[in-house]
């Protein structure tokens, strides 16, 4: 059964979503695994941010975060974003992804947020799940798409024990 939970109730969890951060995300965001732990921490001191993992058992699976502000200056005024959604590669296709960024919508509509924004480099795996591209943002050397999700009014409270996939 598959439970989605903050990190800061599963800390077992905490380096492998560092190394999953780092494998993903290392190189292009010029991080090492220290640069991960310290945005690790920042997250868990800030008010909104949030990490939530996906654990099998006690087996991490996936990660997603909920972010005030993803850091992309000419879309600063956006908020809530999901961001740094992981599914380890033994569990894709498995339902992993889709459960954590429902729990993220949750979790956002219940804080009174109406939207939620995502930046990718591929919009077409977010179309089935109810996002659309909102704009396209300057990254790095290119840009990405910044996609955006209608969020349904009267969410319950995430269910952080027991999300079944």
């Amino acid at each position: 059964m598959l439970t989605i939970c903050p990190l800061s109730q599963a800390p077992e969890a905490r380096a492998t979503c560092i190394n999953w951060s780092d494998a993903e995300w290392g190189s292009a965001a010029d991080y090492d695994v220290q640069d991960w732990e310290d945005e690790l921490s920042r997250i868990e001191t800030h008010p909104v941010d949030e990490v939530f993992v996906a654990l099998n058992g006690d087996n991490p699976v996936g990660m997603a975060w909920m972010l005030e502000t993803e850091g992309v200056d000419s879309h600063a005024h956006l908020t809530p974003w999901l961001s740094s959604l992981v599914v380890d590669p033994a569990y894709r296709d498995q339902g992993v992804g889709a459960a954590l960024m429902a729990h993220i919508e949750a979790y956002a509509a219940l804080g009174g947020d109406e939207k939620l924004f995502l930046l990718t480099q591929t919009p077409s795996v977010y179309f089935t799940k109810g996002w659309d591209v909102f704009d396209t943002a300057p990254h790095g050397d290119g840009s990405v798409f910044v996609m955006h999700k209608e969020l349904a009014e009267n969410h319950q409270q995430p269910d952080d024990q027991g999300v079944n996939s």
